[in-house]
C-alpha cells in the first residue's frame, strides 16, 4: 500500500541539484583558465611596459642617461614589445 501517493523519497532532487551545481561550476572554471591561458604572457603586461616608459623619462629628466641611451633603451623597450 502507498502511504505517500509516490511521494517518499521528495528529498532525492538534492543530489541532483548539487550535482548539477557542481558541472556547471567546473565548466565556469574550464571557462576562466581558458580564458587566462590564452592571453599575453604575465611577465609583459602593458602597465608594465608603461612603468617601464614611465621610469626611462624620469631618468632622461633627472640626466640619468644621455639622449642616445635614452634612444637605445626606448627602442629596446620597442623591441620587447613585439611578439
Amino acid at each position: 500500500m502507498m502511504w505517500d501517493y509516490g511521494y517518499g523519497a521528495w528529498w532525492m532532487w538534492i543530489p541532483g541539484l548539487l550535482l548539477t551545481l557542481l558541472v556547471v561550476a567546473g565548466i565556469v572554471v574550464l571557462i576562466v583558465l581558458a580564458v587566462r591561458s590564452s592571453g599575453r604572457p604575465h611577465d609583459m603586461r602593458p602597465a608594465d611596459h608603461d612603468a617601464a616608459r614611465r621610469i626611462l623619462d624620469e631618468r632622461l629628466a633627472r640626466g640619468e642617461i644621455t639622449p642616445e641611451q635614452y634612444r637605445e633603451l626606448h627602442s629596446t623597450l620597442d623591441e620587447g614589445r613585439r611578439p
